[in-house]
């Protein structure tokens, strides 16, 4: 039997449960008699071939976030914009100086 077949009976086996269950609860609401939960096995879940959990722990470190906290963004971001200010100051105060001794 193949894996596909096996996870397709799995999840029919999980859709009757859960239609029987909704049964009952239908029939509690009406004040029917509620039958007993049928004993249907479910199968157990078996693990995707192929190392599952090598892939799940794939995904997670693609979609992760590989950023810096904001608070250092702001922070560095001050930090440029105070050197660029004060690189303009300067630059205005030689420019100053040069205009004047000419």
């Amino acid at each position: 039997m193949s894996d596909r077949l096996k996870e397709l009976q799995r999840q029919q086996a999980l859709a009757k449960a859960q239609a029987e269950a909704l049964e009952r609860e239908i029939a509690r609401e009406m004040g029917a008699t509620v039958p007993p939960p049928a004993a249907a096995p479910v199968p157990s879940v078996v693990p995707a071939p192929g190392g599952g959990e090598a892939h799940a722990d794939q995904l997670i470190e693609q979609y992760s976030q590989k950023q810096r906290p904001i608070h250092d963004q702001v922070r560095s971001g001050c930090l440029v914009y105070f050197f660029a200010a004060f690189a303009l100051v300067g630059l205005g105060l030689v420019a100053l100086y040069f205009y004047g001794h000419h």
